[in-house]
């Protein structure tokens, strides 16, 4: 019997405060794109390319469909349906409008030919899907607790590093091949979280880790003894206290010994990682509101 073909895809949810809303609860607008082939209103989503992870997916075909740059907040549901040749399965998120907002300069294109920025009850009435519903809902229900506008956090373990057996000082053991490897590939993938500020062990395999991310967006790496495998519980609190009070969205890179610490100063369940793999907090106000796997 044949397997069941599965083709994956992204979107988002993408919102921003209604120009000239009154703080501090301004009114929400959301994004909705017109399918000329289908002729259906729908969130935009789009397949994945060949080794894409899903949240660069959700940012690119976004950015390609409706000519806004956004970054990815809460996780939604999984939606899937059946295709002609399989099914489908589409990952989205909550997805924020950054920067300058050129939706205005909107250009018609083979996948979207209108856009319209609608309120969340105009939206219901407009959506073709009842599968979009259903995340509308979700995402209502997000927005009446603010979480739709969580604070972002990527706690992540080191990549692959040469082994202790190397007899290289502890501290100064670099990535393997595949640890850079996979550097590279977070690059695109924090990226769609927006994260602005890097968090690293003083080892350089934690600080190679992350490098080609801070290169990618010219910034600096802020360097945290507090995370290192030499460190206390009091002091990884301490550390993490002081980046979940951060605005920008932060990637935090340690170790397998330190992680533990890490994920009880958040109050989470700890999460045994890969190296190279994260985990994304999505957090407002000292409450964590949702997490997921960054494989």
């Amino acid at each position: 019997m044949a397997s069941e073909r599965i083709t994956t895809a992204a979107g988002g949810i993408v919102w921003r405060n209604r120009p000239g809303s009154a703080r501090p609860d301004p009114r929400v607008e959301l994004l909705v794109v017109h399918r000329p082939s289908y002729d259906d209103w729908t969130f935009p989503k789009g397949k994945t390319d060949p080794g894409e992870a899903l949240q660069t997916t959700a940012v690119r075909e976004i950015g390609e469909e409706a000519g806004v740059r956004v970054r990815l907040g809460h996780p939604l549901q999984e939606i899937s349906y059946p295709i002609s040749d399989g099914t489908k399965r589409v990952a989205y998120w909550c997805a924020r409008v950054v920067g300058p907002d050129d939706s205005d300069r909107f250009t018609p294109n083979k996948e979207v030919d209108q856009i319209r920025w609608v309120s969340v009850r105009d939206a219901r009435g407009l959506l073709t899907y009842q599968h979009d519903v259903e995340l509308l809902e979700t995402f209502r229900t997000l927005r009446e607790a603010q979480a739709h506008r969580t604070r972002t956090l990527v706690v992540l373990r080191h990549g692959k590093a040469v082994p202790r057996s190397s007899g290289i000082e502890e501290l100064e053991r670099p990535l393997t091949a595949a640890g850079l490897t996979r550097a590279k590939a977070l690059v695109p993938v924090l990226g769609a979280y927006g994260v602005r500020r890097i968090v690293s062990s003083p080892a350089v395999r934690c600080a190679q880790t992350v490098e080609p991310y801070a290169h990618s967006i010219d910034t600096f790496l802020e360097i945290d003894d507090r995370l290192s495998e030499d460190t206390r519980a009091a002091q990884v609190q301490r550390s993490v206290a002081a980046i979940l009070d951060r605005k920008k969205p932060v990637v935090l890179c340690s170790h397998r010994p330190t992680l533990p610490w890490v994920f009880e100063a958040l109050g989470i369940d700890p999460v045994e990682l890969a190296p190279g793999q994260g985990v994304v907090v999505h957090h407002r106000k000292g409450l964590v509101h949702a997490t997921e796997l960054l494989a």
